[in-house]
């Protein structure tokens, strides 16, 4: 009889919901991705993006899980509810099927190229790629002026250290990165010294942002949204400058 009241005085007020519990623990599947997604165990810690993830649920109250996998098999993971969340995406539009997407918590993001350094073939703008091959990561997205042009031969790298072999090695003319992955990778391998980077770099109009995205499966926009309410406040009390400042210094 008491579950009956208790239906019927739900329908009395068809504008209200009820707020379903949040998770004790969520799994965060991702691929290494410096500084945003360190290695395990990492001595600078998870990386900017994981620990901005990991702070929003600690600060929910809810434990992480982290699986560190390829970036496909992180994304087969949530499109078949293996997973709860993952990090450091741009929006696509094909992943709105089986993702939730957070707020951006980080925007105007810049591409930039490098060369080796010995290369006679120094580009002086990206009209200069035209006819030759550059290194890309397989899955990243890049600005149309690039990822659009026919004429510009992509050749595609499992992950950034196998980019910056490839592209000593010969393999390719030049490679694109965002500027502050490809940065870190340089300086952290001690390898800044071998290339040179093009005096040009590319920004997507009108770009989204970087998201976190969410299984469908697993989880509700209703936990998104308060996920969303903790991004804001890290963005808002300087939290998220102060993460990413300790990996970039």
């Amino acid at each position: 009889m008491l579950r009956i009241i208790l239906y019927l005085a739900l329908l009395s007020f068809p504008g209200q919901t009820v707020a379903q519990p949040l998770p004790a623990e969520v799994i965060l599947a991702n691929s290494p991705y410096p500084p945003y997604v360190m290695p395990e165990n990492h001595s600078d810690g998870p990386g900017i993006d994981m620990e901005i993830a990991m702070t929003a649920l600690e600060n929910m109250g809810i434990r992480t899980a982290i699986k560190l996998i390829p970036f496909k098999r992180a994304l087969v993971m949530l499109e078949e509810g293996q997973a709860d969340l993952t990090t450091s995406l741009s929006y696509r539009a094909e992943r709105d099927e089986y993702l939730h997407w957070s707020l951006p918590y980080r925007t105007d993001t810049s591409y930039i190229f490098f060369t080796r350094k010995d290369s006679a073939f120094q580009p002086e703008r990206i009209e200069d790629l035209r006819g030759r091959k550059v290194g890309v990561v397989r899955g990243f997205v890049f600005p149309s002026a690039f990822a659009d042009d026919p004429a510009i031969e992509k050749v595609v790298a499992p992950h950034i250290p196998s980019l910056l072999g490839m592209l000593l090695e010969g393999r390719f003319d030049a490679l694109i990165v965002n500027s502050i992955v490809g940065k870190h990778e340089l300086l952290a391998t001690g390898r800044m010294a071998e290339v040179k980077q093009a005096p040009f770099s590319l920004r997507t109009p009108g770009d989204k942002g970087t998201v976190m995205g969410f299984s469908k499966i697993r989880v509700s926009r209703e936990f998104v949204e308060r996920f969303n309410e903790e991004l804001r406040k890290m963005l808002d009390d300087g939290t998220i400058g102060r993460i990413e400042e300790k990996y970039l210094d």
